[in-house]
Order: C-alpha cells, then structure tokens, then sequence
C-alpha cells in the first residue's frame, strides 16, 4: 500500500527526471535513492524506469537535431556487454536485498564522485577512440542497467569529446531512450525466468501511474529553463543529496 508520503517522494523523483532531462543533466541521480525510499529490491529499478521513459520521450523530440550518432553508434555493442554483466548480477543475487542496496549505493556514490570531478576538472576536447567507447560504453550498461544512473559516465565521455550543451543534451536523450527502452524486455525475462521477484508490479505501476504526470511539468519546465538555468549550484545540491542518499543505501 502506498502511502501519501510515499508518492511525494515519488512526485520528488518524478520532477528532478524532467528537470534532468531537459535541462539539466547529471541531477536526475538523485531518483534511484529517492525511489528506493519507497521500494526495495527489483523494484527500485522497474518503478524508476518507467518514470525515466517518460521524460526520455519528450527529450528526443525537442532535442533530435543535435545528436551526434557518429559518437552514440560506436557505443553499442559495449553498452551491450555492460548489459549482459547487470543481467548477469540480477540472476546472481536474486531479489537483491543488502546486496543490491550496496551494489546500489557504491554505484550511484561513484556517480556522484565522478560528477563532481567533472564538474572542478576543466577537459581538454579528446579524440574519439575504441578503447574509450569500450570504457564508457560498458561501465555506462552496467550501471545504468543496475541502478538506472550511467549519467555521469555518458556526460563524462561527452564533455571529454568537446561537446556543447545543446549536443550533450542531445545526443545523450537518444542513448537514455535506447538503453533504456532495451531495458524492458530484459526486465520482464528476469523477472519471469529468474528468482527474486518481478521489477514492475502492480504496486509499481500505480505509483507511476501517479507521478508520471509530475515528470512532464518537470519536462516542461526545464524546457523553458533550458537556456537560463544556473547549472552548476543545482547541480551541486544534486549531488550532495545524492551523495547523502547512496550513503542511506550503504549503511541501511
């Protein structure tokens, strides 16, 4: 049974994945930990993905045009690999428990550290190379597989290429709706053919049913902000209340 206080934090989550996804990249960290307030296990990540779809949708079709397929396309095949190693992890642990709430924790506290380097580390623009896509590509699948956060790694491998705003935004709202559209059919076959239980229940769905509509006023609203928005306090306070949280996650 959810609870009212429940949804406000689901209501939360849901206007932080709009803002990130629209126009401001990096803050939507703070969702899983905010999610896994109100579920545990596979849960965490079915309900979060859901709401991430939602906001994905309307991210590729204001922002299409400036998306860089030459820099997405070689990162295929190793978000792949990356995928295999979350499935793999799922099947390992079953229903997760401690396990996958640490799991989750490191995940998303390294997000955090590596968001923070990026943002106090000024990038000289970078070649694009097999080794990198390699990298980021699959440490990117994974996490985002298991925690729904690979966004500081993809912003990371973006900033490091050179990319302005309007092209991270771009290209990087075409890798989210792909991953994570390729992320429902491998739920529902772990949650079929695997213990531990199901990533989306009905419980799930009403809950997403009720802060979807939270996720387009975030959408909509950092689409009006997209260009004015002070980006770097928001995404400090993003970060040390995602880094607060995953802490949460870890001691239990």
């Amino acid at each position: 049974m959810l609870s009212s206080g429940d949804l406000i934090i689901g209501a939360i989550a849901a206007l932080i994945v709009g803002l990130s996804k629209t126009a401001i990249p990096g803050a939507g960290l703070l969702a899983t930990p905010l999610v896994a307030m109100v579920f545990d296990g596979r849960q965490i990540a079915g309900a979060t993905l859901l709401i991430l779809l939602t906001a994905d949708l309307f991210a590729v079709r204001w922002y299409r045009h400036h998306t860089r397929w030459d820099l997405l396309r070689p990162l295929v095949p190793w978000v792949a690999l990356g995928y295999l190693g979350g499935a793999w992890f799922f099947v390992a642990i079953g229903s997760g428990g401690r396990t996958l709430d640490i799991t989750m924790g490191v995940t998303i506290l390294t997000m955090v550290l590596l968001q923070a380097y990026r943002l106090v580390r000024r990038f000289q623009p970078a070649e694009a190379t097999t080794g990198a896509a390699a990298f980021y590509g699959t440490s990117g699948g994974f996490a985002t597989f298991v925690s729904n956060n690979a966004g500081p790694i993809l912003n990371t491998h973006l900033l490091r290429l050179g990319l302005g705003k309007e092209e991270l935004v771009g290209t990087s709202a075409w890798f989210y709706f792909v991953a994570n559209s390729g992320k429902v059919p491998f739920y529902l076959a772990l949650g079929w053919w695997s213990h531990g239980g199901g990533f989306f229940t009905a419980t799930t769905v009403k809950f997403d049913l009720f802060v979807i509509p939270v996720v387009v006023v975030g959408v909509l609203i950092g689409r009006r902000i997209f260009h004015v928005v002070p980006t770097q306090l928001f995404i400090v306070i993003v970060l040390v209340l995602a880094a607060a949280a995953s802490i949460k996650l870890l001691i239990g």
